[in-house]
């Protein structure tokens, strides 16, 4: 303290310094040096020092420790001091606490006191709490302890929680480059103050990493042990903990956005207040403070709709206690759900209506707060009805486009928080692919398509607004119209229509109006092919084709229910004109533009030769028309090689062509001047010598296989 500071009443002062009342003087420091104490006054009626050993005598000494008396002038003043000689210092029957009494002795009720504590060694001047939380709704709460060692530069120091030990330091020596962690505040006096920071959990301390589980007050001791024959000082410190957490925590009401919970308050001994802390998820999300240890109920505000909410209690003093039981409570859902519904025929396609319900609960205003994102797009309500404490927000949509999904969103604002629910509405991904239609008769078409797998069902609309629903991929169409033109769309769905197919359009009572184009002819198997109409000009379903096969001396008609036909019972090098037109239930089409074709004579197997009693030649051959033989006249009796030469009689006519009734393949035809064949894998040629036709002079003739 200045010492210019004016005191009223009684007061300390030492070495030029004032001191206030309990303050400690350390024996070492008051030798010849007089711990006074002073009033502003200039004559005592009495007046005195009372110390551990009783009333010190004054003017004299005891327990090593001299009294004086001054007065005249104010302020008068009595002191104790050590006198400096023979090297004493205060007596262990004079450590302690020493009671100043001015202007009057201590008997006077009116009187002046103050306190000095005179001691020996070192002492705990000072052992108190610091940064105790006032807000309880910080957890986990923290704060410090402060013990201040006074005197003596050897001791060991510790802190104790209830009779355990909860940090010792040991052999400090504040001269000599001291192991205790402790901060110098007077290096005259060797003050040092110990530092505690405490973290409270609930249940336990801790100081570090050391830990003491503790339930109630905490009871705090600072202890110094002094050297030798000085006396242990002890200092003690309680911080208020209710010893037990509120009971009977209950949940009173909730809505969407608050929830009221009450308990059983404990006695005003053991509470200043209370707090209050929600959870949701582990993560807190409201910790509320109640002062007053009567106050036990409160309405939690803020919260989330639809969210289930840990709660618990902890009433606290200086720091919080024990927390009560949890109770788990799940606030009002804000949309309680959305549900979509179809309100007219899917066959109504983009004039088909859904219903989209949306339940939300009457902490919203449908009108204010509750609004529709259709694929992102925002709408409004269409109507909304309120009842039983929940309000059913409608709204009406169509599909349009036809082919588009929609996500429909359903979102509410309550309180600062916005709540969403959605539901989808799936369309396919395409229409329905390879769509055909066929005309039945004059009066039905039979339409389908590929079936799909993403597909609840068909649409099928057609010409003056007919319709079919289906989950097949066929439809027939009945009742029409003869001599009409349909056109015919048809369309998947899901939850909604896709688009539609390609329109195909049929007219009845027509034939064919296309003909078959690409014909070709198969050589080695005498077959000709050719492609199918295409669908628009088909005019409804292709029975079969008709083949037309002419030439100089003939002309019929063949028929195929496919699009190819085996060509049987022609004549060998003899050119042919082929045609075809497709029929349908109503008649043929046009005609093909022809092609010409010359069946040739197949090839000869790897031999030739001549029965021995007969006069045919057998080809072996791989042909697919109707077995034929060649009959020749020959000497001829056995089989001929290529060098082989030989005389047949003389032709007289042309040689025939016969069937025959044999599995055994043989050549099919014969030229002038040369028999050409075709064989696997290439053509051959057996050419026979040029000859006059001649009845007179025959002719030597030797066959010679040629590959072509």
């Amino acid at each position: 303290m200045h010492a210019s500071t004016i005191f009223i009443g009684v007061y300390l002062r030492h070495r030029g310094r004032c001191y206030y009342n309990g303050s400690y003087f350390w024996d070492s420091r008051i030798i010849s040096r007089r711990v006074d104490c002073r009033i502003n006054l200039a004559t005592l009626s009495g007046g005195e020092w009372i110390g551990p050993a009783g009333k010190m005598p004054c003017p004299g000494d005891k327990t090593n420790i001299r009294c004086s008396l001054y007065q005249g002038t104010a302020p008068l003043r009595i002191s104790l001091f050590i006198p400096n000689y023979g090297g004493k210092y205060l007596l262990p029957s004079g450590d302690g606490w020493y009671k100043c009494c001015l202007p009057t002795n201590c008997s006077d009720p009116n009187t002046n006191i103050i306190f000095a504590n005179i001691f020996r060694y070192a002492q705990i001047e000072s052992f108190y709490a610091a940064d105790l939380p006032s807000d309880m709704t910080v957890y986990p709460q923290k704060y410090k302890l402060h013990c201040t060692k006074i005197g003596h530069v050897s001791y060991s120091l510790s802190l104790d929680l209830g009779s355990s030990t909860f940090v010792s330091y040991r052999d400090c020596n504040d001269g000599n480059n001291s192991p205790c962690p402790g901060i110098y505040i007077n290096g005259d006096t060797n003050t040092l103050r110990y530092t505690f920071d405490i973290t409270w959990d609930g249940r336990t301390a801790s100081i570090g990493s050391n830990n003491k589980l503790s339930t109630g007050d905490q009871m705090y001791k600072c202890f110094l042990n002094n050297p030798r024959d000085g006396a242990n000082r002890i200092r003690t410190l309680t911080i208020k903990v209710p010893a037990t957490a509120p009971s009977s925590l209950t949940m009173v009401s909730k809505t969407a956005t608050t929830i009221t919970v009450s308990w059983t308050a404990l006695d005003s001994s053991d509470a200043d207040g209370y707090v209050v802390n929600v959870t949701s998820d582990t993560d807190t999300v409201r910790t509320v403070q109640v002062k007053g240890s009567s106050n036990n109920r409160i309405t939690l505000n803020g919260l989330r709709g639809g969210t289930t909410y840990s709660i618990t209690v902890r009433a606290y003093q200086q720091l919080l206690g024990p927390a009560s039981s949890t109770i788990s409570v799940r606030t009002f859902t804000v949309i309680n759900s959305i549900n979509w519904m179809l309100v007219s025929s899917i066959t109504q396609l983009n004039n088909t209506q859904y219903r989209i319900d949306c339940i939300t609960t009457t902490d919203t205003s449908s009108s204010a707060n509750v609004y529709w994102l259709v694929n992102g797009v925002m709408k409004s309500s269409s109507m909304n009805e309120s009842a039983n404490d929940i309000t059913n927000n409608t709204l009406l949509i169509y599909p349009d486009p036809l082919g588009v999904s929609l996500t429909v969103s359903c979102i509410a604002m309550l309180g600062g928080v916005t709540y969403s629910e959605y539901v989808t509405l799936d369309a396919p991904s395409g229409p329905p692919i390879n769509v055909r239609g066929f005309i039945l008769n004059s009066t039905s078409i039979k339409v389908n398509w590929t079936d799909s797998s993403e597909t609840n069902g068909y649409v099928i609309t057609y010409t003056n607004g007919g319709v079919l629903q289906t989950t097949s991929n066929k439809a027939v169409l009945t009742d029409l119209s003869p001599m009409s033109t349909y056109t015919i769309m048809v369309y998947s769905y899901r939850d909604l229509p896709s688009v539609n197919n390609t329109a195909t359009i049929l007219k009845l009572d027509e034939p064919p109006i296309g003909a078959p184009k690409n014909l070709v002819l198969l050589e080695t198997e005498y077959n000709v092919i050719w492609d199918e109409l295409k669908c628009s000009e088909q005019n409804g379903l292709i029975t079969g084709y008709t083949v037309m096969i002419s030439n100089s001396s003939i002309t019929y008609n063949l028929t195929s229910t496919n699009t190819h036909i085996t060509l049987n019972d022609l004549v060998f090098d003899t050119e042919y004109n082929i045609s075809v037109a497709a029929v349908n239930a109503i008649g043929s089409g046009p005609f093909s533009d022809h092609i010409t074709i010359v069946l040739y004579v197949s090839s000869p197997s790897s031999s030739i030769f001549l029965p021995s009693s007969s006069s045919l030649i057998y080809y072996h051959t791989h042909a697919t028309s109707v077995p034929r033989l060649l009959l020749l006249s020959s000497s001829q009796t056995s089989p001929p090689t290529t060098s082989t030469s030989y005389t047949p009689t003389p032709f007289t006519t042309s040689p025939p062509i016969l069937p025959l009734n044999t599995t055994t393949n043989y050549v099919t035809g014969i030229g002038n001047r040369s028999l050409s064949v075709t064989v696997r894998g290439g053509r051959k040629c057996l050419t026979w010598l040029e000859r006059m036709v001649s009845s007179e002079v025959p002719q030597a003739i030797s066959p010679v296989l040629g590959l072509l």
